[in-house]
């Protein structure tokens, strides 16, 4: 195979004796064939041009998670990337992951990644719940997170780990899941009932991303929805993202319509509603309040029937995956 010549612009990150970091990029020539991994150029780079790089790296089968990075803006595993794939102008533009501190170069902090793991409490619990019933269906809910690698790829990509440093992340999410769908876990209602803080499952924005970056197909975001799906049928109704999430199912089922007009005041409540007025009023200004008082859908007479057809016979919608062997 032919061997072409990319330029690879790395981040360097540098510490100072304050504390702060020293950001520059840097730019290598590297000769090698489409098929080559961008963590064999990496390694070509310190080897042969500049053995200051740092970068962390293991297994180089896509097992350990250790070689996640920013590879042209998406975060990956630098061992299973292509260059060919990743290259773009004939440029491969690597940084380190986001959302966690900078050590050094492309080497992250991963002690806050994992104790937001640690919080969700990663392991089987004694209790009332515990089921010694565990059947082929219980083992594919759990085997279907338990291929997470705990590289962080799908927490740097979180758009709203960017946002909101107190939420958990979709891995710890996922890894929650894992015990909230174990029969013998004996903890379940207080799992959910935990996770249904305002840090929690609640505050998922459902963009994808993590669904997207995850370099093992767990689809974190499945698993929170699963987990949302079971707080809610334990009635755990007492944060915002609950509350939005009923109003949501009650306007669409009762008029076809989201009442947006009282949306607000069912999600935040009365003091919520009265510090965003200023918003409200400026929406009136504009003139684009919305009625209070919306019309039924066309069609809702066949969606009302719709939902009385789910509702008296429910789908069997947990998280399923078929039994593999490791990539």
């Amino acid at each position: 195979m032919a061997v072409n010549l990319y330029t690879f612009r790395i981040q360097r990150n540098t510490p100072r004796e304050d504390g702060t970091l020293e950001t520059r990029w840097q730019e290598f020539r590297v000769e090698a064939e489409p098929t080559s991994t961008v963590l064999t150029a990496l390694e070509e780079i310190k080897g042969h041009q500049d053995g200051s790089l740092t970068f962390r790296q293991s297994c180089r089968s896509a097992i350990c998670g250790s070689c996640a990075m920013k590879i042209n803006g998406r975060t990956r595993l630098a061992c299973k990337t292509h260059v060919a794939d990743a290259v773009k102008n004939g440029i491969v533009e690597i940084a380190p992951q986001a959302n966690q501190p900078v050590l050094k170069d492309l080497a992250v902090d991963i002690r806050p990644f994992f104790q937001r793991v640690h919080k969700i409490k990663p392991y089987l619990q004694e209790g009332d719940e515990t089921d010694t019933n565990v059947g082929k269906s219980a083992y594919e809910q759990v085997n279907h997170v338990t291929q997470c690698i705990m590289c962080g790829c799908c927490y740097s990509d979180c758009t709203m780990a960017e946002v909101s440093p107190d939420f958990l992340g979709p891995a710890a999410l996922a890894k929650a899941f894992r015990f909230v769908s174990d029969p013998r876990e004996g903890a379940k209602s207080e799992r959910l009932k935990d996770l249904s803080d305002p840090s929690g499952m609640w505050s998922c924005a459902r963009c994808a991303m993590c669904v997207e970056m995850c370099p093992k197909d767990v689809a974190p975001m499945e698993a929170i929805v699963k987990l949302r799906t079971r707080g809610v049928d334990r009635d755990y109704h007492d944060g915002a993202g609950q509350r939005h999430a009923l109003a949501f199912h009650t306007d669409i089922q009762k008029t076809g319509h989201l009442n947006e007009f009282t949306l607000l005041m069912r999600t935040v409540g009365f003091w919520g509603t009265l510090a965003e007025m200023g918003s409200a009023l400026h929406l009136i200004k504009k003139g684009k309040a919305p009625s209070p008082f919306p019309h039924k859908a066309a069609g809702h007479d066949e969606l009302k029937r719709m939902y009385e057809i789910i509702e008296n016979n429910p789908l069997d919608v947990e998280t399923k995956a078929d039994e593999r062997p490791p990539e």
